[in-house]
């Protein structure tokens, strides 16, 4: 790991690799979810990062600067071909090594409120400040409350918690993510449609998830009435069960007119409308611009994606740890805004 004067540089491709054993063309597979890897790999990178992240505090026998530990606590990977939180993940070391902090990363079990509990209480112990992906469970706000009360600073990331006493929630406004998408849809098929459209939720755990949700039904029922919504089970943000639930549910649905997918999962549901002949046949609205999403955009599989600019959130959630610290106050910082994307204006 380089050092200058006990000053943390960037994290290399080349540092992961050696330490993980791989290829770096490997580890930029696992860190941006591009192509197949096997779990095996995915699991050494992320050690492998993980131990670069717990080496990064600054040290020198001349030159001693003030340093903060700032832990991040993600899912692990549910989806086969990208993982939304290691782009999260890969923008926080960009950011980080900006900024005179310790930033350890730490991946829990999806969905597992339990595990998310427990590492939140191991990991406030040497804690300055934890953001982390929420979870909506009695658990879950219990550890955040007695987090808070040993004066750790505590935010959330991308999905906000209710009933406890966190300091800040940083990600896009969900509410307006759903409805905005109920505005394309409803544009798109027109006032007079009349017809179905298939709703897959990641998990109703997710705060987030269950905002977009009331956003999207709240808007289409107002304005597009006779569109009727169809709810689908939890996929959990993977890619094989949304692409199974969908032809189990939705195959030979005539008057299907629409997706909404809320959260993980657009690769499998892309691949169930493809193998039904129906990439063209409906309307295809998903959330997060990656590089599969962005082919199937093109292609026309997906007519609108819902994004969020996870540099901003990643620099955002180390400001205002610091602010909390230094200052004891959230700074004003610009809110992440719910971006659009159609075929036309993807860069």
């Amino acid at each position: 790991m380089p050092m200058i004067l006990g000053v943390k540089l960037k994290i290399t491709l080349k540092d992961i690799a050696a330490e993980a054993g791989v290829s770096r063309a490997t580890v930029d597979r696992v860190l941006n979810g591009r192509g197949k890897v096997s779990q095996y790999t995915i699991d050494r990178v992320n050690q492998a990062v993980e131990k670069f992240n717990n080496r990064l505090t600054p040290t020198s026998a001349s030159h001693v600067t003030t340093s903060y530990n700032f832990d991040f606590i993600f899912p692990t990977r549910h989806s086969r071909l990208l993982d939304f939180y290691s782009r999260q993940i890969n923008a926080i070391h960009q950011i980080c090594g900006l900024n005179d902090v310790n930033v350890r990363i730490h991946r829990v079990e999806a969905f597992q409120p339990q595990l998310l509990a427990d590492k939140l209480l191991e990991v406030a112990q040497d804690s300055h400040g934890i953001a982390f992906v929420a979870l909506e469970h009695p658990l879950v706000r219990d550890a955040v409350d007695t987090v808070i009360n040993q004066n750790v600073n505590v935010i959330t990331l991308v999905n906000d918690i209710s009933g406890t006493d966190r300091h800040a929630y940083i990600g896009i406004d969900n509410r307006a993510a759903g409805r905005t998408a109920a505005h394309i849809m409803g544009r798109f098929l027109g006032k007079n449609a009349q017809g179905k459209i298939g709703l897959f939720i990641g998990s109703h755990a997710y705060l987030g998830h269950e905002e977009r949700e009331s956003g999207f039904r709240s808007l289409l029922r107002a304005q597009y009435p006779n569109l009727q919504i169809i709810e689908m089970p939890e996929v959990l943000d993977n890619d094989d069960n949304a692409q199974q639930i969908f032809i189990e549910s939705l195959k030979g649905t005539k008057d299907l007119l629409g997706i909404y997918n809320i959260g993980g999962g657009t690769e499998g549901i892309a691949q169930a409308l493809k193998s039904l002949n129906m990439e063209h046949e409906c309307v295809f609205i998903a959330h997060e611009l990656f590089e599969h999403t962005r082919a199937h955009l093109v292609t026309g599989t997906i007519d609108a994606i819902i994004n969020q600019d996870l540099a901003l959130e990643a620099d955002n959630a180390i400001k205002i740890l610091r602010s909390r610290i230094e200052n004891n106050s959230i700074i004003n910082l610009p809110k992440p805004k719910v971006e659009v994307y159609f075929p036309e204006n993807i860069t």
